[in-house]
């Protein structure tokens, strides 16, 4: 075939045309009368190349405001959130606190309140025992003044001998000491010397009273050595020195009183 010559027969399958059929010489669609639908090509199509197809721009997406602001409203409801629940937390710690602290001011004021009655009782048990301290000491100087009266009673030589017998019993009663009572019946003894049987009667009395007073028996070795009864006088001595009493006996060695019986070997033994 010659060149410029189009051979349906030759035509292979190629670009464009209602049928997509292109003589092989031709090999250009746009060139070839077969592949033309209507009417040929201008030439200025026929001799420049088609223009790529132009490839839609794809804009680039605007930041979703929207999708922003729905992100930032979450944010700000958590955050929100977060801060009422903060709050909340706050506030039910506070609430915690304050409940424990009218617990615990409750729990002190009640402690306090024990403490203070506990105190109050204290200070009452005290103040009556105190009281009753009082009362007993009261009694006790009553009592002792008492005693004291009665025994100075004992020891007056105004007082009748049947009275002082009888005021001696009465200070025994009331708790006097049994020494006190010695004393006092001797002192009276002693103020009724020159009675010598009244004298001699509280001077046994007070010897039989109390073990230990050697006073009193004393007294009688004078009231016997006066008499002139040399074995009563020593009798009287030797219980003196069973009483305890050398002070006593010291003096019978330069006191006049006993010049009958100082010289006698047992005296002498007694007073050494």
């Amino acid at each position: 075939m010659r060149p410029g010559a189009h051979n349906r027969r030759s035509s292979t399958v190629g670009w464009g045309g209602p049928l997509g059929l292109a003589c092989r010489p031709c090999a250009d669609p746009r060139r070839c009368p077969l592949s033309w639908s209507s009417a040929p090509p201008s030439p200025a199509a026929a001799t420049s190349p088609a223009p790529p197809a132009r490839r839609a721009r794809r804009r680039p997406a605007a930041p979703a405001e929207g999708a922003a602001e729905g992100a930032e409203k979450p944010a700000e409801g958590a955050s929100a959130g977060a801060e009422k629940a903060g709050d909340e937390k706050a506030g039910d710690e506070k609430a915690g606190d304050e409940k424990a602290g009218d617990e615990k001011a409750g729990s002190g004021g009640e402690a306090a309140g024990e403490a203070a009655g506990g105190e109050a009782a204290g200070a009452d048990a005290a103040a009556s025992a105190g009281g009753e301290a009082d009362g007993v000491e009261a009694a006790g100087d009553d009592a002792a003044a008492a005693i004291d009266k009665l025994l100075a009673e004992v020891k007056s030589k105004k007082t009748k001998d049947d009275r002082a017998e009888k005021a001696l019993a009465e200070a025994e009663a009331a708790g006097a000491e049994v020494a006190d009572l010695a004393k006092a019946a001797n002192a009276r003894g002693e103020a009724l010397m020159g009675d010598g049987e009244r004298a001699q009667k509280f001077f046994e009395w007070a010897r039989d009273k109390d073990p230990k007073n050697a006073d009193a028996s004393f007294n009688l070795a004078k009231m016997t050595v006066l008499a002139g009864d040399i074995p009563g006088t020593i009798t009287h001595l030797e219980e003196v020195k069973k009483r305890g009493g050398k002070k006593l006996l010291k003096t019978v060695g330069y006191d006049p009183l006993f010049e009958l019986v100082k010289d006698d070997p047992k005296v002498q033994a007694l007073i050494r």
